[in-house]
């Protein structure tokens, strides 16, 4: 009785029987067909193939063997295969390799034993963008906006992940927000009011970020009755922030105060506060002034005079 071989399934006739052509010719289709490569793509895999079979996938470019439990790369191991293509390929195996022909980069498919992503094969590599990449152990990122270089870090004992100044761990100065008003201002509020165009906003790299302020007002207060003070609070946002506790009044900064308008001279009143805003959303810092008798006037003295007032942020690296 005729048998079949394991592999190819070709017809293998005892001696006793009579041997039929059409067995034959089935049997030299058989060989011819799997004869190389079997092309195919990595949708249409051979459903049954045996240990050592090679195919060629023609939508990922990959050369594989099957192994007996699992098609590996037929380069030879792990990572034995190239593919050079400017996407990357689909359905890849841990240890696989990829160039990128766009960008001229040699990826490595890799299994942290959690998850599985294709990182640098050259290691640790530096991405120049405006906007932060995905990010992985170690990669560098240097922000082409402002020049600011960032290293992705995850805290030990499994913390979070996320982009840390590279200039230190703390202390680095990672941003800087000024805004100069110029124009003049005034109010007879004796509520806090916010000193118009005198604001800045930053939005800290990092929770663990303090922001370095530093507020410099120009400006007076008349009051024909010498019955009142005036000055500014710093405000974070709606919460004022390095205000005084003691005495009748309390200000961050105090401003001149003279009973003949006309014969007022303006002053300079400047705070520095180092301040932790503990966020990574957007903040605003900004002025508020008030009079509680007369006129407040910010960046003019009684005779008109005219100057500025300044406020800067500076983000340091918690």
């Amino acid at each position: 009785m005729a048998t079949s071989t394991t592999k190819l399934g070709l017809t293998k006739p005892a001696y006793t029987d009579v041997v039929d052509v059409a067995d034959l010719n089935n049997n030299a289709d058989k060989l011819d067909a799997a004869a190389g490569f079997t092309i195919c793509t990595s949708g249409t895999r051979p459903a049954s193939p045996w240990s050592g079979q090679v195919i060629y996938e023609t939508d990922t470019g990959l050369s594989l063997v099957w192994d007996g439990s699992a098609w590996q790369p037929a380069g030879g191991g792990a990572g034995g295969g190239v593919t050079i293509s400017s996407t990357a390929p689909a359905s890849p195996s841990a240890g696989d390799l990829w160039w990128d022909s766009d960008d001229g980069e040699m990826y490595l498919y890799y299994d942290d034993g959690s998850s599985q992503q294709w990182v640098s094969a050259a290691g640790p590599s530096v991405a120049v963008q405006s906007t932060a990449p995905t990010g992985y152990e170690g990669q560098l990122w240097l922000d082409d906006t402002d020049g600011s270089m960032y290293v992705y870090y995850t805290d030990p004992g499994g913390g979070s992940s996320s982009w840390i100044g590279a200039v230190s761990r703390s202390g680095g100065i990672l941003q800087v927000v000024s805004t100069t008003k110029t124009d003049t201002f005034s109010t007879t509020s004796t509520s806090f009011t916010d000193i118009t165009g005198l604001s800045a906003t930053i939005t800290p790299r990092s929770t663990s970020s303090k922001i370095l302020v530093n507020i410099t007002v120009s400006g007076i207060g008349t009051d024909v009755s010498n019955s009142g003070n005036t000055g500014f609070i710093l405000v974070r946002d709606s919460t004022p922030i390095a205000v005084a506790t003691g005495g009748t009044t309390q200000f961050t900064g105090q401003l001149s105060r003279r009973s003949i308008a006309s014969t007022a001279f303006s002053l300079n009143s400047s705070a520095m506060t180092l301040d932790s805003p503990a966020t990574t959303s957007s903040v605003t810092y900004k002025a508020q002034g008030r009079a509680l008798a007369g006129t407040l006037y910010i960046n003019r003295d009684g005779d008109n005079t005219a100057s500025v007032s300044t406020i800067t942020l500076i983000e340091v690296a918690g």
